[in-house]
């Protein structure tokens, strides 16, 4: 009995950077590729990284899109690459987006911020607790835009089994990637009530697919089919 009561506090006790940081050992370094689509229009795709380093851990991501800005079809690219602590809390970032417009670059250290940055907070909630559908928690987030710490409200909403494309064939006839096989992720819906922005995530916190009110969603499938079929490579 005492023996589970220490695992029990271990496990549920402490401060959330204590739980944060325990959680963050059970982080597995992973790269996922995504489909992004507007309009259930593919119109790019992104990639997700995380690994590990000598500090904690670095994050690492990219997007390319095809897409209508202001009436004009612009190619635009965004990589940022983040160092974070072990706790998973955000030491420094730095963002390079590119397209028809000169290339633009932010660079930011966020030294005891607290801050997750906002495709880590999944990860942070998932990580912390056992996830079970209706709870809700609040977490400093650092928003790359308004280039500020924010507090913002996450829930769970929802949990299922997502379906996955892992691995793809090339379809001589159809002169594209398709899906070889499908896996069945368990997964569970994270919202964030103030801007309306929702994500299925893994038992990890990473994503599985995302959606915002602007009708953009981004999808986790095999590389083949996010980065190589025909309509991205015309661009």
């Amino acid at each position: 009995m005492v023996a589970i009561g220490l695992l029990a506090h271990r496990r549920l006790g402490g401060t959330p950077a204590d739980l944060l940081t325990r959680g963050a050992l059970r982080l597995e370094p992973a790269t996922y590729f995504y489909t992004v689509a507007q309009d259930s229009q593919q119109i790019g795709s992104a990639i997700s990284s995380i690994d590990t380093s000598a500090a904690g851990f670095t994050a690492r991501e990219a997007v390319h899109v095809r897409a209508l800005i202001s009436g004009d079809s612009q190619s635009v690219a965004a990589t940022s690459v983040a160092f974070l602590s072990k706790g998973l809390v955000l030491d420094s970032f730095s963002i390079v987006v590119s397209g028809k417009h000169p290339i633009h670059e932010v660079n930011i250290a966020l030294t005891r911020s607290g801050a997750l940055l906002p495709t880590l907070a999944p990860v942070a909630v998932m990580l912390t607790r056992e996830p079970h559908v209706g709870y809700t928690t609040e977490v400093p987030i650092y928003n790359p835009v308004a280039r500020q710490v924010e507090r913002v409200t996450i829930r769970i909403a929802a949990e299922s089994l997502y379906r996955v494309v892992d691995s793809a064939v090339f379809d001589s006839s159809l002169h594209r990637w398709k899906a070889a096989h499908i896996d069945s992720v368990r997964s569970w819906k994270i919202v964030c009530p103030s801007n309306g922005i929702s994500a299925w995530v893994d038992a990890r916190g990473r994503i599985v697919a995302a959606s915002e009110p602007g009708g953009v969603s981004i999808r986790r499938t095999a590389y083949e089919i996010a980065t190589l079929n025909p309509q991205l490579l015309t661009h």
